[in-house]
């Protein structure tokens, strides 16, 4: 089975940790077992690792060129990788795939974190099999609090990992699974155009359970399935415009489908719809200043935050709502406990307990949503910190049951009388993308030709955007009524 991997990310590492990659001139079948039971235990969380066979290595890098392999080495690996597998205890078989890199044939061993865990594999690999132990971390062994923690881990499968035995393999579509491995510049694209969709999904690490009786993660479900719904009926995002404290002109849009494409979605209409850019002239000064009412990727590195970590069990989806003076992002349960009180006081959140979601964490990092490995929110403070705004406020309860994170305004946006210009992020838009955006906002309520264009980041009613409104409402798409000065748009 070919591993939805870019080979170049295993050799630059590129977006996988190096400690998950272990670089081998040949075969080593003592080494390697070891190596793959090490993986396979994953008692550090992180969804196993790599080995990649054909390079050398010094203190961990890879030499470049790779050396490579001879189609004979590669055969007789295959064939005996199989027989050193069974000193492995239970039995465990990593994926295998052939990559071609500069010409050269590497071989790589993916081994994910084993649902048997914990594994044990022969100290000696002999026709007699000698005494087994646990290895973890790149092949040593096991013993006291790493053991106890070992078997404490094993008993503990990941919510997104987990096998739901009330959907099918059918409710996951191929379409979105050879999407995302095409934007993540997968080596098995190509490959999956010619496969179907159980040896794709497979290949991918999302079903479960023995040939005759396959089920699908819920990581399948949650990402790559068009009937999220139907088994997350309240895994969606919630956005709310809220100018006025009353709810007076208050604006809701709600985004659903794949999460992946919720979070990206969501993003896009808050840099649309949020973002306002200020940019400060004073006078007998060259340089401008340039702030923002909230960093973008300050609020991207929360809300992906949210998406990574929330349980999706609970029946409330995650909301954000904007006020005037700041933005909040509700999500549940609250932070774990291995983070204290003071920990968050300080703003130094940093978990040391196990992750909820690893797989979509693995997932998001690939398409760049989110950084991952507890960096996000540091992320985040120094995004808000650079934009000269105050520092965000977590909030939750006793029992860690919610997380409501606070981001205020950059206070110049409240007061900005000593500032000679302020603009919104209108872009130049295309006629398209212009109609496009327009139909987006309608679809949350009724608005006048002024509002909207406020609302996309204009100062006022350009030619460009009365034309785009009069093509609309020629098109059958959108209808106003009310009179010239007060008219409103909405849609059919």
């Amino acid at each position: 089975m070919a591993l939805p991997i870019n080979i170049e990310s295993l050799l630059k590492n590129k977006e996988i940790e190096s400690n998950r990659i272990e670089y081998k001139r040949s075969w080593n079948p003592r080494e390697c077992i070891r190596t793959i039971c090490a993986f396979a235990n994953d008692i550090e969380n992180l969804d196993g690792g790599y080995i990649v066979i054909g390079v050398e290595e010094k203190q961990g890098v890879p030499i470049l060129p790779v050396k490579g392999l001879k189609p004979k080495e590669i055969d007789e690996i295959e064939k005996d990788l199989l027989n050193k597998c069974h000193f492995i205890e239970p039995f465990y078989f990593p994926r295998i795939e052939k990559c071609e890199y500069e010409g050269k044939t590497l071989l790589v061993l993916w081994v994910t974190a084993g649902d048997g865990r914990p594994y044990k594999a022969s100290k000696e690999i002999s026709k007699n099999q000698s005494e087994k132990y646990y290895y973890i971390r790149h092949g040593s062994q096991a013993d006291g609090i790493s053991l106890k923690e070992l078997f404490e881990n094993s008993s503990r499968i990941p919510f997104d990992d987990r096998e739901n035995p009330f959907a099918t393999v059918s409710d996951i579509d191929l379409g979105l699974l050879r999407e995302h491995l095409k934007k993540v510049g997968s080596s098995l694209y190509e490959l999956s155009t010619k496969m179907n969709l159980i040896e794709v999904a497979e290949s991918m690490k999302l079903l479960s359970g023995p040939k005759e009786r396959l089920f699908p993660r819920n990581i399948a479900l949650l990402m790559f399935s068009e009937n999220i719904e139907k088994y997350f009926p309240y895994a969606y995002i919630e956005i709310v415009d809220m100018p006025d404290p009353t709810g007076k002109n208050m604006t809701e849009k709600t985004f659903r489908g794949p999460i992946q494409y919720q979070l990206s979605e969501a993003l896009q209409y808050i840099q649309n719809y949020m973002i306002s850019e200020m940019v400060i002239k004073r006078e007998g000064v060259i340089e401008t200043e340039r702030l923002w009412n909230y960093p973008i990727n300050a609020i991207k590195e929360i809300l992906a935050n949210a998406v990574y970590h929330r349980d999706y069990q609970i029946k409330e989806p995650i909301t954000l709502v904007r006020t005037p003076s700041y933005i909040e992002i509700k999500s549940f349960p609250g932070l774990n406990r291995s983070i204290t009180d003071e920990m968050i006081k300080n703003l130094n959140i940093r978990s040391a307990g196990e992750y909820r979601n690893r797989r979509i964490g693995n997932f998001l990092k690939e398409l760049r949503l989110t950084e991952g490995r507890n960096t996000g929110i540091p992320l985040a403070i120094e995004q808000l910190k650079n934009n000269k705004s105050d520092l965000p406020l977590f909030i939750t309860d006793l029992e860690r049951q919610s997380l409501v994170v606070r981001i205020p305004v950059n206070k110049k946006f409240l007061n900005n009388n000593d500032f000679q210009i302020r603009i919104n992020p209108g872009k130049q838009r295309t006629p398209d993308e212009l109609k496009s955006n327009i139909m987006s906002l309608l679809s949350t309520g009724n608005y006048s030709a002024s509002m909207i264009a406020r609302k996309l980041g204009y100062k006022g009613v350009s030619n460009a955007m009365r034309n785009a409104l009069q093509d609309l409402i020629n098109n059958g798409r959108i209808k106003v009524e009310g009179s010239y000065k007060s008219c409103v748009y909405s849609l059919y």
